[in-house]
């Protein structure tokens, strides 16, 4: 299979209307939010089951749309345009982007596996390095 502009657009097409189903769980939570403030016990109870009730089918339609778009895009792309592949195979593995990241130029430096962040416990000198 080679990546083509149709069928990336007919999957990235499916994964906006899976996630816009998942969107719009916002409209009932402010439903239910009204609701509550409202103290309108049976629409709490509908809004309720009725999130409870559609929730994993959306995600599983999302989850489904996610993979799709993934397998026909960026593992096409893979084939023959890859940054981080170490050898023949398509899989991306972490330990590939681990040492593509350490190796690539992002700003002004090269990142090193040896520096952490302030949040890590180790800290970066003031000085960045």
């Amino acid at each position: 299979m080679t990546l083509s502009y149709r069928k990336t657009w007919e999957v990235m097409n499916d994964l906006e209307e899976s996630f816009n189903r998942i969107a719009t769980f916002e409209n009932l939570i402010e439903d239910l939010n009204d609701a509550v403030n409202n103290g309108d016990q049976q629409s709490i109870v509908d809004i309720t089951a009725a999130m409870t009730a559609f929730i994993p089918v959306y995600i599983k339609q999302y989850d489904k749309a996610s993979k799709r778009a993934w397998n026909n895009t960026v593992s096409e792309v893979a084939k023959v345009d890859n940054p981080y592949k170490t050898s023949r195979s398509v899989d991306v593995q972490y330990e590939d982007i681990v040492k593509y990241v350490e190796t690539e130029t992002i700003g002004n430096y090269v990142a090193r596996s040896k520096e952490t962040t302030e949040d890590s416990g180790n800290g970066i000198n003031e000085e960045g390095s």
